[in-house]
């Protein structure tokens, strides 16, 4: 059942038995990180809840209403709740609009059922606001939280939900869905390490072009040590022109370079992220010190937290640069 969800068997099969169940939990918590195929499930999994024949298979009209794959989705019974755009979390208004949706019955299905999207962005307010509904759940219904991170959501909600851990999948399921979505074999490959398991992220990095950013970054790598390092960086796109979410995806692909130089510069190569790059980044490692590689990447771990502030794209490209050169040096 759900096959259309990669992987999460375990998951899949707890979902199964809660369908046959008489007595259900009226929360669960889906929690893992981005892109692992979380909503994806639940969305599934709520077709089948609120399917009439119970298979979720497009042969009622309670599934004809959710229809997610064309955006037909009027089911008077299923909710979701989402993040307003441009806002950084889910609001309390939203939570009390929640809330007067609990003196509604279910309309159509035997059930309504209800997924909050990123959950655990609810601040204080809107999440107090939340666990009124979880202290006195209506009859016949389900919530379903999706989380990257459980440890921001407050200890009462936990404490009243079902956990369902969403866990990395295989790098060879990732190559294969990459692969069956005409991604070639190479760029799979290095993708699905590139993304540690998430189907999502994968497929996100493949439509940012990520590998060009890669490249550039690993160029910059190879000229070091710089002669003149303020001339050499005048001028360069990736200093002086990137937007935030360009530089940060340069900044991450920067990272996991030095990650594994430091890996090879330590004999360590079996599960390196630019799998296909082992031989250049051996190359690379020879006029590193280990100590310098680890002081690197403790400046790209600084950068990537300031380009998530406010602080300039340029100020924070151009001294990290700077920063690395100078390791690379010692």
């Amino acid at each position: 059942m759900w096959d259309s969800v990669l992987g999460h068997e375990q998951n899949k099969e707890f979902l199964q038995n809660f369908l046959q169940r008489d007595a259900r939990p009226h929360a669960l918590l889906f929690c893992g990180a981005d892109g692992l195929g979380k909503k994806k499930l639940a969305l599934e999994f709520a077709k089948t809840f609120l399917c009439l024949n119970g298979k979720g298979d497009d042969g009622c009209e309670a599934c004809r209403l959710l229809n997610f794959a064309d955006g037909n989705v009027s089911h008077p019974d299923f909710i979701l709740v989402q993040r307003l755009p441009d806002k950084a979390g889910l609001l309390i208004d939203q939570m009390r609009e929640l809330n007067k949706q609990a003196a509604f019955a279910p309309v159509l299905s035997k059930n309504k059922i209800c997924i909050i999207e990123d959950a655990d962005t609810m601040n204080e307010a809107a999440a107090n606001s939340f666990l009124k509904l979880l202290e006195e759940p209506p009859a016949g219904w389900l919530i379903i939280l999706l989380a990257s991170s459980e440890d921001k959501l407050l200890t009462t909600i936990l404490s009243r939900v079902v956990k369902l851990r969403f866990n990395p999948l295989a790098v060879a399921d990732v190559k294969k869905l990459l692969v069956e979505r005409d991604v070639t074999a190479e760029e799979s490959e290095v993708l699905a390490r590139v993304s540690e398991g998430s189907v999502g992220t994968a497929l996100n990095l493949h439509e940012q072009n990520a590998l060009e950013y890669r490249q550039t970054a690993l160029s910059f790598l190879e000229v070091l040590p710089l002669a003149m390092p303020l001339n050499y960086l005048a001028g360069r796109a990736w200093v002086e022109k990137y937007e935030r979410a360009e530089a940060i995806l340069f900044v991450r692909l920067l990272q996991l370079l030095l990650r594994d130089m430091l890996f090879v510069k330590t004999g360590v190569t079996a599960n390196l992220y630019n799998c296909d790059l082992q031989e250049t980044l051996t190359a690379l490692c020879g006029g590193w010190q280990p100590q310098g590689l680890k002081k690197a990447l403790a400046a790209v771990n600084d950068a990537y937290k300031a380009l998530n502030t406010s602080t300039g794209v340029k100020l924070v490209m151009e001294n990290l640069a700077l920063k690395i050169d100078n390791f690379r040096k010692e």
